[in-house]
């Protein structure tokens, strides 16, 4: 009985021990500043500070489950994971998810070398070949084009980024924290059209299920909190680089 008393002592003396773990489902396709991978570990990146920053708010043990795009809602949907954040639900399949108040907020840009001409708007891509994610989806790009949208997929932001460079194409569907750090940090950030067609301004959230072991109340005060602390400032400038 002293030895299991001893034990249960020196856990207790050790500082908080949280059995249960906040499992995130994140896309293998994005790529710094809002993820970088080693191997099959999620290693840095905004979602990965965020990540560590909520699930510490909610006294939980963070997890990070990396999938391609195509099967993070998946993960959703059988209990694999239970948070899938910078989305929103225009562009996953299903319709019943929770959603949180805004994580990121973000641009929908075309980008394109310096050698390229301005594109002054969208209906100038009709017919020409688009650097686009594999399993994403623009709306917007949709609606506009039809039949002329020619989308040449990648299964990452990187990979769209070399074949930017590459000349495979013209122009290339991005995002603003995407585009501005890599203009800051790329080894070929000269090539980088500075001048870029904003699609439009977004927000990204965070889904979960209905029946999830969280409620959405709950996460949402977490998010508030880490607002107020200053906490996702931080993480904003910690990717923010200089030249």
């Amino acid at each position: 009985m002293k030895t299991g008393f001893l034990l249960f002592s020196l856990l207790g003396m050790s500082g908080p021990v949280w059995a249960d773990t906040l499992t995130f489902a994140v896309s293998t396709g994005s790529a710094m500043p809002m993820t970088q991978f080693h191997g099959e570990m999620l290693s840095s990146g905004l979602l990965k500070d965020f990540g560590d920053a909520l699930a510490l708010e909610l006294k939980l043990e963070p997890r990070y489950l990396n999938l391609p795009r195509k099967r993070v809602e998946a993960a959703l949907l059988d209990g694999q994971a239970d948070l899938l954040c910078d989305l929103r639900p225009e562009w996953l399949d299903r319709k019943g998810w929770l959603w949180t108040g805004t994580v990121f907020s973000n641009n929908m840009i075309v980008v394109s070398r310096i050698d390229t001409a301005t594109l002054p708007a969208l209906s100038g891509l009709s017919g020409q070949r688009v650097g686009t994610l594999l399993g994403y989806r623009y709306p917007e790009m949709e609606q506009a084009l039809g039949r002329s949208f020619a989308r040449d997929d990648a299964a990452s932001d990187d990979l769209n980024t070399s074949k930017l460079l590459g000349k495979r194409f013209n122009y290339m569907v991005s995002n603003s924290l995407y585009f501005d750090y890599q203009r800051m940090v790329h080894p070929q950030s000269a090539q980088l059209n500075p001048a870029v067609l904003t699609v439009r301004s977004f927000d990204t959230f965070c889904a979960l299920p209905p029946r999830g072991k969280l409620q959405l109340d709950r996460v949402n005060r977490a998010i508030i909190a880490l607002r107020q602390r200053g906490t996702m400032r931080a993480i904003y400038e910690r990717y923010r680089p200089s030249r």
